[in-house]
């Protein structure tokens, strides 16, 4: 389970990095001489999808032997999540199927730009919204069942409102800087390498259960 939480957030950084260029102004042109690795990119972010669904549907059965709702809930809106962010990848691969030579004016025209805005949308909804979400679900889980330390427990909920901030702001229009940007997603980022290592070392154990006692006295 650990490994998935890091394929996740390898292929997270690395893949939207790679996918970036279908972003910039003109870029169906710039994109047009480095397709291979856009390509490569939207394959990560395929990659990133299926390790959400597998961490909801693995972390299924241990959050229900404490709350059966909220552990329905976190199922829920990880599937949603790569739901979103699969619907992203397959509009960035639209976006590449339309060419350089793609027409300017009228309704073909248009096309192009309305499949980057369904890219720009569901990634933003899928990569930064419902990961807050589940993220707050997840940790809020966490800390009441004392799974893992509280230290990770709080610092993943600080970090879920963190990115969850960062996708209402964008969702709203917000243009954030890069500062802001990172200031606000590195968080969750790093957390989420750091529970990755403590489940393949510890798992959800009787001494992660103690630590977290010993901290809260």
């Amino acid at each position: 389970m650990g490994a998935l939480f890091i394929v996740g957030t390898v292929t997270a950084v690395v893949g939207g990095s790679m996918v970036l260029a279908i972003e910039d102004p003109g870029a169906l042109s710039a994109v047009a001489g480095d397709q291979g690795r856009v390509a490569t990119g939207v394959l990560l972010e395929l990659v990133l999808a299926l390790s959400v669904l597998g961490i909801g549907a693995l972390l299924f059965p241990v959050l229900r032997r404490r709350d059966e709702g909220l552990a329905l809930a976190y199922a829920g809106v990880r599937t949603l999540e790569a739901v979103f962010l699969m619907a992203a990848s397959v509009a960035a691969l639209v976006f590449l199927a339309s060419g350089p030579g793609a027409p300017a004016a009228g309704g073909a025209g248009r096309a192009p730009a309305l499949v980057l805005a369904l890219r720009e949308w569901t990634y933003l909804i899928g990569s930064m919204v419902l990961l807050g979400a589940g993220g707050l679900i997840l940790y809020s889980l966490l800390f009441r069942a004392a799974l893992v330390p509280t230290w990770l427990s709080l610092w993943g909920l600080v970090a879920a409102v963190l990115i969850l901030l960062r996708g209402v702001l964008e969702v709203y229009g917000l243009d954030l800087s890069v500062v802001w940007q990172a200031a606000l997603a590195a968080p969750i980022a790093v957390n989420e390498m750091v529970l990755a290592v403590w489940l393949i070392v510890r798992g959800f154990d009787a001494a992660g259960a103690r630590a977290s006692r010993v901290l809260r006295r």
